[in-house]
């Protein structure tokens, strides 16, 4: 009988060959930013009236870039003006944050408005991203801007839209005072749900004295 041999791999060695097998797909990162220039202009050439925008350092360096689709900006039009926002930081050797915005079509589905590639989540990034979205969307009669609650956000959208509606994600909300429930969150969520979903004084009255029952910290978490 032939005798298996097996070979142990440490985490590190896994890894530096899951960077090789992805730089031989897909190049160096450094050499895709070098021709960052080049695929905005075909963006744009490829999708007329697609927006792009670079933004560089005082030094020169690529500092954040925009991109919206033709397609989108059109989609904008026909959709509910409720303007969805948020950032994720990036894991790619240059780390960095991407900036998203997308809105919901007729029939419910997601439609990507626009993107950003930042340095973090700053008061200068968010700032500089909404105002491209201004420039790209203009406003329209009942838009509102849903995000979570960081600071850079509100700061940005007090500044570019001080005329529009500023409302916090209700499933954010939840991840910040669900803590405070602890051993009590299981039932604290459904109370918090219907409390987020209330379209009266009276039902919102109801669901946060049912709250207040559960831990009076969570009213104050909620004013912050």
């Amino acid at each position: 009988m032939q005798q298996e041999h097996r070979v142990k791999l440490n985490y590190m060695k896994v890894l530096r060959a899951k960077e090789k097998a992805m730089e031989i797909i897909r190049g160096k990162p450094s050499v895709s930013y070098g021709e960052l220039l080049s695929y905005l202009y075909m963006l744009e050439y490829t999708n007329p009236e697609t927006v792009t925008r670079l933004h560089k350092s005082d030094e020169g360096h690529f500092l954040y870039a925009f991109v919206s689709l033709y397609s989108s900006i059109k989609g904008w039009e026909y959709c509910r003006p409720i303007m969805v926002v948020d950032g994720s930081f990036l894991k790619a050797a240059y780390r960095g944050t991407i900036l998203t915005t997308c809105i919901l079509d007729a029939a419910g589905n997601i439609l990507p408005l626009a993107y950003a590639l930042v340095d973090s989540e700053n008061d200068a990034s968010w700032g500089w991203f909404f105002m491209q979205l201004k420039n790209t969307f203009r406003v329209r009669e009942g838009m509102c801007i849903i995000s979570d609650r960081h600071d850079s956000i509100q700061n940005a959208t007090s500044t570019a839209y001080p005329e529009v509606p500023h409302c916090f994600c209700i499933y954010h909300l939840w991840n910040n005072v669900k803590a405070l429930f602890r051993k009590n969150k299981e039932k604290g969520r459904p109370i918090f749900f219907a409390l987020a979903k209330a379209y009266t004084t009276e039902r919102f009255e109801r669901y946060i004295n049912e709250l207040n029952k559960i831990d009076r910290r969570v009213q104050p978490a909620l004013l912050v």
